[in-house]
């Protein structure tokens, strides 16, 4: 709904900046100052550099192609996040598991398919997009002893300067309604943004990933609620060979898992 009025790099800024202020004034009420404080400054820098990329690309993707279409794209990232855990956290990856990622790519290259609706921009947009995903979600893995405010507070930090330094040459002053849906999307994506990091701290990306299927039932009704737009076949067809690949590698995992014990 922003995107349609502000330039996504726009809409980045204020979303940051409506999930900062919070985290700031919870910060200077308790004067616990040591949530600004990092063991891991690298890692840090990269998943606050990479993190407001992908948030920009996103919104992006989002405004180029129907949401049904641009979140299945996002599915690629789940495929992703195996790849890299296996390269970056050296996690064991089977033949069977690499199989599936391979199967579950042709999900992905049925949906994007340029057509009607379906730029090629915006398919660009949306699995560049994924790719900044799977790579927030194995570095969020590999900075499991750092305190998941701090990632989040240093997220919004760094999600407002980048995009604070094209704000004088694409601002534009947001309305009443455009200010509340601001509102909105600052809280619940600082909430997302905790539990997200949280979640990935405490078990495996390739465990965790799956959960972002259930955001093609909202994309979906979203779509045909708001923009009177019904995802053809191939979306649903692409999520599910996506989808059943995924949970083919986490029933390996599982098995593997199991022969370890």
């Amino acid at each position: 709904l922003l995107v349609e009025q502000h330039n996504a790099i726009e809409v980045a800024f204020y979303r940051n900046l409506m999930a900062l202020i919070p985290c700031s004034i919870y910060i200077a009420i308790t004067k616990n100052y040591s949530l600004v404080k990092t063991n891991m400054p690298t890692a840090m820098a990269l998943r606050v550099l990479i993190g407001t990329t992908g948030l920009v690309l996103t919104l992006a993707a989002a405004q180029h192609l129907p949401l049904s279409d641009a979140t299945v794209l996002f599915f690629f990232s789940t495929l992703l996040t195996p790849v890299l855990a296996f390269f970056f956290l050296k996690e064991h990856i089977g033949l069977h598991r690499w199989a599936a990622v391979f199967i579950g790519m042709s999900g992905v290259i049925l949906v994007a398919q340029p057509k009607g609706d379906i730029t090629f921009l915006g398919i660009t947009l949306a699995l560049g997009a994924a790719v900044t995903h799977a790579v927030i979600q194995t570095l969020i893995r590999a900075m499991k002893t750092e305190n998941p405010f701090t990632i989040t507070f240093y997220f919004f930090l760094g999600g407002v300067i980048f995009p604070g330094l094209a704000m004088p040459f694409i601002a534009t002053m947001p309305n009443l309604h455009s200010f509340i849906i601001l509102l909105g999307a600052g809280f619940t994506g600082g909430m997302g943004q905790y539990f997200l990091t949280r979640g990935f701290q405490m078990a495996p990306a390739s465990l965790l990933s799956p959960f972002n299927y259930t955001g093609l039932i909202w994309a979906t009704g979203l779509d045909i609620l708001i923009w009177s737009y019904t995802p053809g076949w191939p979306v649903f067809l692409g999520a599910g060979i996506i989808i059943g690949s995924k949970l083919y590698i986490i029933y390996r995992e599982k098995r593997a898992a199991q022969n370890d014990e």
